[in-house]
């Protein structure tokens, strides 16, 4: 089971536009037609629509869309609008003058989307006690490896793009390209043709958007480590330069990087492809990722200890079905066929992440060399979930199966 983060996933500020148009409220007129071509990416009739409105903030989002800073913070600073501010330094990684803007007028949901840029989610989920915005409270779940939750919270707040970037994280490409192509969210289409190797898509989804950061992301993912090291720079993405000296091997570069910019998630998957699981597990334990934390945990073979953590994790209540899966696999490993099939029994039976709890229990089957009862299970995963992201895995043990059971059906014959 594949629960460890890639590194192409990317963190809530590239996602802040998408939705910035709720958190400004209804309006009508030509400001209203304004928001509406800018959700539509009408670039040109939104800022006359906001022109003739009088709107400097409606305009000021049109430019940070575009990524206009200068223009974008001269239209914010004339509507005397802190909250637009703090959206422009959060997108250039000003971090502590966003969180100043947004104190300035208690806007706790942008004060949490800037401490969620910052790798901070526990404070970010502070914060946002203070003012419910479930699009802001989803990003900080999203850092910390909780999906599930993300997506609950997504789908209250009507935010397509955050269910596009969840599901994506999940492997979900079919789902996360429908949810991004719902909010003509291109930098997000951009990511999912990148994860599909499909280049020359992403980098013209990028282009539309004048989204560098993506343009860095492509250069990564193609090899070309100094041109995505040069564009990490320009956006002062510190992560991002981490994830280029990484590849490069550079890991005391790498190291410094993540460190910078408080992303432990990160400093975690460079110490845990190291092998030094002790400082894998305190990173990921700092990002509030307690399956990776169980992961690094794992690393050091010592079962024990590994059930000690998952049962303790579990009844905290939090991941409670990504921790059970994790375990089941753990045991999976051991060949300890009773528990794990106890586990993903109990994730199945909670409906939630039954996909994963079908995979783990097919492939348990076919360790046992049941080989019909795996075949059923996996026969019931294709059926539930045609799209499935264990396609590739699945159809592989599937011929497997059928080999398998052929050739005994062969040596029956003979005798």
């Amino acid at each position: 089971m594949k629960v460890r983060k890639q590194f192409m996933v990317r963190t809530s500020l590239l996602l802040v536009i998408a939705t910035t148009v709720f958190m400004y409220g209804f309006e009508s007129g030509q400001s209203a037609r304004g928001y509406r071509h800018l959700k539509l990416r009408e670039y040109n009739e939104a800022i006359q629509a906001f022109t003739m409105a009088g709107n400097q903030s409606g305009l000021g989002l049109v430019y940070l869309k575009r990524r206009m800073y200068n223009e974008a913070e001269g239209a914010f600073r004339q509507a005397q609008d802190a909250s637009g501010l703090g959206l422009v330094y959060l997108q250039q990684r000003k971090h502590a003058q966003a969180e100043e803007q947004f104190r300035r007028v208690n806007d706790y949901a942008g004060l949490g989307l800037a401490l969620c840029s910052r790798h901070k989610y526990r404070a970010a989920l502070a914060e946002m006690k203070k003012q419910e915005d479930f699009t802001a409270a989803a990003h900080a779940y999203m850092g910390m490896g909780q999906y599930r939750r993300a997506i609950q919270l997504f789908e209250r707040a009507n935010d397509f793009s955050g269910l596009g970037l969840a599901y994506l994280a999940k492997g979900d490409r079919k789902r996360a390209r429908t949810f991004f192509e719902k909010n003509r969210d291109y930098s997000g289409l951009g990511l999912v043709a990148l994860q599909e190797g499909k280049f020359k898509e992403a980098r013209s989804y990028f282009q539309q958007e004048n989204d560098m950061e993506g343009i860095g992301l492509l250069a990564l993912n193609r090899g070309h480590y100094q041109l995505a090291l040069k564009t990490f720079r320009e956006t002062n993405d510190k992560s991002g330069m981490g994830k280029v000296y990484f590849k490069m091997g550079d890991y005391a570069q790498a190291s410094a990087c993540f460190e910078e910019a408080n992303d432990n998630d990160a400093l975690g998957d460079l110490y845990y492809s190291l092998r030094d699981f002790a400082r894998a597990q305190e990173c990921f334990l700092s990002s509030g990722n307690k399956v990776k934390a169980l992961q690094a945990l794992w690393g050091k073979k010592n079962l024990a200890d590994a059930e000690t953590f998952a049962r303790r994790a579990i009844g905290e209540d939090e991941m409670v079905a990504e921790l059970k899966l994790e375990l089941g696999e753990i045991y999976r490993q051991q060949k300890l066929f009773d528990q794990a099939r106890k586990e993903f029994q109990e994730v199945r039976a909670m409906e939630e992440m039954e996909e994963d709890a079908l995979f783990g229990l097919a492939r348990l089957e076919f360790d046992q060399k049941n080989y019909q009862a795996a075949l059923d299970t996996y026969q019931t995963l294709r059926a539930k979930y045609p799209d499935t992201r264990y396609r590739s895995d699945l159809e592989t043990s599937l011929q497997s199966i059928q080999t398998v059971v052929a050739l005994k059906s062969k040596q029956r014959h003979q005798l």
